[in-house]
């Protein structure tokens, strides 16, 4: 069954590192299984509060496919400069 990994960039605090991430994880999610929904940081808030400035969705064949993708040591190394340079919230979200 389908499983998506939903990302919320609330803040980026290092542009150039996070361009780092950006550029590197693209090629790692695809070779997981991975296929990008929608990036893009055209978010605007509908009701509720305030928009995170950028939203990721990536869509996996299952959930053990997402979990392998990001539980790979590939994946592992580049994760930090997506912790130190934002500010973000990621959910996975099975159909059901």
């Amino acid at each position: 069954m389908p499983a998506y990994f939903l990302v919320e960039i609330l803040e980026i605090t290092d542009a150039g590192m996070y361009g780092e991430y950006i550029n590197a994880v693209k090629s790692i999610v695809e070779k997981g299984g991975g296929e990008y929904v929608i990036r893009t940081d055209r978010v605007r808030p509908f009701f509720g509060g305030s928009a995170p400035v950028r939203i990721i969705l990536i869509r996996f064949k299952d959930v053990q496919s997402l979990n392998v993708c990001f539980d790979s040591e590939e994946y592992g190394r580049i994760a930090p400069l997506r912790e130190m340079s934002t500010t973000s919230r990621a959910y996975v979200i099975e159909e059901g």
